[in-house]
């Protein structure tokens, strides 16, 4: 019997079972999307309907494109690993196979964030040609579907690899099985930082609404654009000192919005416009606004996004906006993902929202359908998660220790209250 279906809240068909197979395979069709049933009269979903089960069998379904995402934004203390960490877990409670990567190679925490003090592997022995793949050094994590790529905090070296190490990194990361794949990126603009967020399928630049934040962050976009044009016209030094001159001189001032010199352009190299608008057309990177303390704040958001248009010719969207909350700074404390924390927290809320419409692009109903299963998958995922509880330190405060002096925790014959330092001391 024909099918009507609602995909992304637009109803068509009728629909035979052989076309609905069909979309199933083209990507077009899946068990979230509504059919209407004739008995009960109401939409249910796909996968609610016994005789559309077959359609959903690993045979039938497409297999997911694996998405690499780089989350940066330049300036640091705006939240980038705690969000990394947070959106692998809600990816991950969904079934998806989700690896989250520590590209921050200099001051490497993402590990600490999961609650692991003392990686068994880190990008350290990839690096170092101990372990010949990426897959060879990724960690279980306490959540499944969760892999970790860790990075080694406080090694000579690392912080600044040969491009020719960045490269075998990146062609690695490709090879790794997995539907997403989420790099966290260290702060400021170096080429290192710089050519990961390029590097990826999706770059996401985190802020907070500060001045300063949003003024980071709109630097950091325009130096990868620069980095992404001067690579391209490498080789056609009329062009390059065109944007040296116009776009992206010195003192970090534009003379005049890119728009103006690819017009200006165009008058001298009508094909190398046309190239440099391909270029711009095809670097589109989203935002994440964070710690959102009232409404009003989230329209810095959009002067961002309008200042980026107007100046750079970039088109970025917004996926969306995580509200400032207390608890987020409390879980990190305690080494725990917020999500985990406390599921039911603003900032958990935000978050589910930002996965399911941001990330997935669920819209209307299905989009409220689809947060309301990563809250509930997140709260599931809670009740496993381990308890957590640091213990106590084996390492006693003393004048031995090369802080002593200038630590606020200073505290002498007594366990050390830094406890995340102890895998350090040990060594």
């Amino acid at each position: 019997m024909p099918l009507f279906v609602k995909i992304k809240d637009r109803q068509s068909g009728p629909y035979t079972l052989h076309e609905l197979k069909r979309l199933v395979t083209e990507g077009n069709f899946s068990q979230a999307d509504l059919v209407f049933h004739e008995d009960r009269q109401e939409w249910i979903e796909a996968g609610q309907l016994e005789e559309l089960s077959r359609l959903f069998t690993p045979e039938i379904q497409p297999a997911r494109p694996r998405t690499v995402y780089a989350i940066g934004g330049g300036k640091g203390g705006v939240g980038k690993t705690v969000l990394t960490a947070s959106l692998g877990i809600g990816l991950a409670s969904l079934g998806y196979q989700v690896v989250i990567v520590d590209v921050d190679l200099g001051g490497a925490n993402l590990h600490t964030c999961m609650g692991i003090l003392e990686p068994e592997y880190t990008f350290y022995h990839f690096y170092s040609l101990q372990k010949e793949n990426l897959s060879d050094i990724l960690l279980d994590t306490p959540i499944e579907n969760l892999k970790l790529i860790s990075g080694a905090c406080g090694t000579l070296g690392l912080a600044n690899p040969r491009y020719s190490q960045k490269l075998r990194f990146i062609n690695e990361l490709k090879n790794i099985q997995a539907d997403f794949i989420l790099l966290d990126l260290g702060a400021g603009s170096s080429y290192n930082v710089i050519d990961f967020f390029l590097a990826a399928d999706q770059g996401i630049v985190v802020t907070t609404p500060e001045p300063m934040a949003v003024q980071e962050t709109f630097n950091f976009i325009k130096i990868a654009l620069m980095r992404k044009l001067t690579r391209t016209f490498k080789n056609n030094p009329t062009v390059i000192g065109k944007l040296e001159q116009d776009v992206f001189s010195e003192s970090g001032r534009l003379a005049v919005p890119l728009q103006t010199a690819i017009n200006d352009l165009e008058v001298i190299d009508a094909d190398a416009a046309a190239q440099m608008k391909s270029v711009i057309s095809g670097f589109a990177p989203s935002l994440i606004l964070n710690m959102v303390h009232a409404e009003e704040e989230i329209k810095e958001g959009m002067v961002l996004k309008t200042a980026i248009e107007e100046l750079l010719a970039v088109q970025m969207s917004i996926l969306g906006y995580i509200d400032y909350d207390e608890s987020v700074r409390r879980a990190v404390k305690e080494l725990r993902p917020f999500v985990i924390d406390n599921p039911k927290s603003k900032a958990s809320r935000a978050l589910a929202k930002l996965i399911s419409v941001g990330l997935l692009e669920k819209t209307g109903w299905t989009g409220f359908k689809e947060k309301r299963r990563v809250l509930r998958q997140i709260s599931q995922e809670a009740k496993l998660y381990p308890a957590g509880q640091l213990q106590e330190s084996d390492t006693i405060c003393s004048v031995q220790c090369f802080y002593w002096g200038d630590c606020e925790y200073q505290n002498g014959g007594y366990p050390c209250p830094v406890r995340h330092l102890d895998p350090i001391f040990r060594r």
